[in-house]
């Protein structure tokens, strides 16, 4: 087992959801001739990841096993996820056994050793950490009602960005709590642990093309970024 500055570290790259948004499986999508699937697991894929899982949804196992383990030979193991993003990293989670769990967005396919590193070293010193770029527009607070009731400081507002990183116990035990009180928001993994834990996370300046491929608009954006990686290794 390989130990990354005193601890073992395990990464869980989510994969389970139904890209509802997209109106087709964004995963599958080609960047530069790879899948967004295969460049995201081979971007967390570092020598200093003890172990990897892919959490998936039953319907796409066959495919994903084919494209990761058959044919890239990624030292991955396939998880069947759950119906909400924080109940599949559960059952991630338990495919682990590092003492610093690493959660990453599976179409966030541009992140780096650098950043992966980053919070890595983040989480070791703080318990938990998450990257973010600050927010360049007005976000608003809208009611049920449609109605504006605020909006927040962008001085201190942040967009977030995975990966994510924290000492498992605090994952786990807030993974716990969070199903036994049925929770169903649409959240991340830093807030459960801020929400269950107690224990905000530390944020870190992301990168512009750490992006989430979301809308059909994001993969344009995806395609220009390859063009440039690719455009660059060239001329190295």
């Amino acid at each position: 087992m390989t130990v990354y500055n005193g601890h073992s570290v395990s990464a869980i790259v989510t994969c389970a959801g139904k890209g509802t948004r997209f109106g087709s499986n964004k995963l599958l999508v080609e960047l530069g001739g790879m899948t967004v699937l295969e460049r995201t697991v081979r971007a967390v894929a570092q020598p200093f990841i003890d172990e990897l899982i892919v959490t998936i949804s039953a319907e796409n196992e066959e495919t994903y096993r084919r494209i990761l383990i058959d044919e890239a030979q990624l030292p991955v193991t396939l998880v069947i996820g759950g119906e909400e993003r924080h109940l599949s990293a559960k059952k991630g989670l338990k495919a682990t056994s590092g003492d610093i769990i690493l959660v990453h967005d599976g179409v966030r396919p541009f992140v780096t050793e650098k950043l992966i590193r980053e919070v890595l070293d983040a989480a070791i010193a703080n318990g938990a950490a998450m990257l973010g770029t600050p927010s360049t527009v007005q976000v608003k607070l809208v009611g049920d009602d449609g109605f504006i009731e605020g909006s927040l400081d962008r001085s201190h507002s942040w967009l977030g960005q995975t990966p994510q990183a924290f000492r498992r116990k605090l994952l786990k035990k807030s993974y716990k709590r969070a199903v036994k009180t049925d929770y169903q928001r649409v959240s991340d993994d830093a807030d459960l642990v801020h929400e269950f834990m107690g224990v905000p996370a530390r944020i870190l300046l992301g990168d512009v093309n750490n992006i989430k491929i979301t809308t059909p608009q994001d993969l344009g954006t995806a395609r220009l970024i390859v063009d440039h990686l690719i455009a660059t290794e060239e001329d190295a």
